[in-house]
């Protein structure tokens, strides 16, 4: 085979030790998979809810002891896309969350443009957008965080491929990806 990543590793096969109800379920290999290739010294997941890709990213992480610096930002108090709900969400993962990655990981429960201030320019090589859907939202997401990524920066959005409800993940996608 040629020079460059390959998609496939163990890594794909590997199977998350936490698995809440998720749109993100079918892409644990990937966050496994990018985790180990990318290796990222500090990683941020805008939007984690009951945090399956979070809890992935991290349980990567951890499996190779990299020194990886994780954090999720989210209100843990939902929208009108993945629904309103309680502080129980937030309980139960801060439950499965703290004990095991509770080292090199916090949860930040707020709002993304206050989280802002805590992360250096420049300073984020992997950044996954998964807060609200509405396209406004997103391209405030994008454009406000951007000055955070490293010159080795991955930024993932999640639901690029969602057409319905007012999701506009996809026309943000469609613009910036040419």
């Amino acid at each position: 085979m040629g020079s460059g990543l390959h998609c496939i590793s163990d890594s794909s096969f590997e199977i998350p030790l936490a698995n809440p109800m998720s749109a993100w379920r079918t892409h644990g290999p990937f966050a496994f998979w990018i985790v180990e290739n990318h290796r990222p010294n500090l990683l941020v997941e805008l939007g984690t809810h009951n945090g399956f890709s979070y809890l992935a990213f991290c349980q990567k992480v951890s499996a190779l002891g990299l020194p990886t610096r994780c954090f999720a930002v989210d209100s843990w108090q939902g929208d009108e896309h993945a629904g309103f709900y309680d502080n129980q969400v937030y309980e139960a993962l801060k439950n499965h969350h703290d004990p095991r990655y509770g080292t090199f990981s916090r949860l930040l429960k707020t709002t993304f443009d206050e989280a802002l201030n805590q992360f250096e320019d420049g300073s984020i090589d992997l950044l996954h957008i998964d807060g609200r859907h509405f396209y406004d939202d997103v391209k405030h997401d994008y454009e406000t965080w951007t000055r955070k990524l490293s010159s080795r920066a991955i930024v993932l959005f999640h639901d690029t491929q969602v057409h319905e409800r007012d999701f506009g993940v996809w026309k943000l996608w469609e613009e910036i990806s040419a």
